[in-house]
């Protein structure tokens, strides 16, 4: 900062009183710039920081293109170009040894064989106590001798209930008709058919009607099996000479 003093013209002064005005003016001067002086030697001494705000800066590499390669003075030939390193080949593992080691004296037992167990045998349940002797089957000559009897005694029931039929009498017709029938045990008849024909129809029907209505027949005997009983038996139609 500077400080201007006007001085204005006077007229002329005697020269003491000039001389006095000029060391008045010298000492004010001074007064004023030895303020100044230190000011200034401050602010040389530090000058003022100026703060620079933050810029981004981008920064380019450019690659530096190699110089030229002087010419050759070999003829030219195929360009050869450095081959590619081969890349390492990795060494193997290294594997362990393995040491065989001897077994030790292992002493063998032999297998102990357990016996098979024997099924238990269940005892026989007693025989119930009896005083009445078992019951023994029929002999087959009783069998057969039973069944004739009543083989006679059921053809016997059959003549009795016969019928000759009118129109084979008058025409002297004969023969004798097999007729298959099926009964129960208590002589009641369930079917009958024609087995074997006399030749005459009128005989053949009278037979078969003659094993319905002659029941209920005689009933079998305990020595032939079966319910129903099935059997065949026949039937004569002769007419009796004069």
């Amino acid at each position: 900062m500077s400080t201007t003093v006007l001085v204005e013209p006077q007229a002329r002064r005697p020269r003491r009183q000039r001389s006095a005005w000029g060391r008045g003016v010298a000492a004010s001067l001074l007064l004023h710039a030895a303020p100044l002086a230190i000011a200034g030697g401050f602010w040389a001494a530090h000058p003022e920081m100026v703060h620079i705000p933050d810029q981004a800066f981008e920064v380019e590499l450019v690659r530096m293109q190699a110089p030229p390669r002087p010419p050759s003075e070999q003829p030219p030939g195929p360009q050869q170009t450095e081959a590619a390193a081969a890349p390492a080949q990795p060494k193997p593992p290294i594997q362990p040894r393995l040491q065989a080691v001897a077994p030790a004296n292992v002493e063998t037992l032999p297998l102990a064989v357990e016996p098979a167990p024997t099924p238990a045998v269940s005892a026989a349940p007693p025989a119930p106590a009896t005083t009445a002797p078992p019951a023994r089957p029929a002999p087959p000559a009783a069998v057969a001798a039973s069944a004739q009897t009543w083989e006679g005694t059921l053809l016997a029931h059959l003549e009795r209930r016969k019928r000759y039929p009118v129109e084979a009498r008058a025409q002297r017709r004969e023969g004798v008709v097999h007729v298959r029938f099926t009964m129960t045990r208590e002589g009641r008849v369930l079917s009958a058919v024609l087995e074997r024909s006399s030749g005459h129809a009128a005989l053949d029907r009278e037979a078969v009607a003659l094993l319905r209505r002659a029941q209920p027949l005689p009933k079998p005997p305990p020595e032939i099996p079966g319910d129903p009983v099935s059997l065949s038996v026949p039937v004569e139609f002769f007419l009796r000479s004069r």
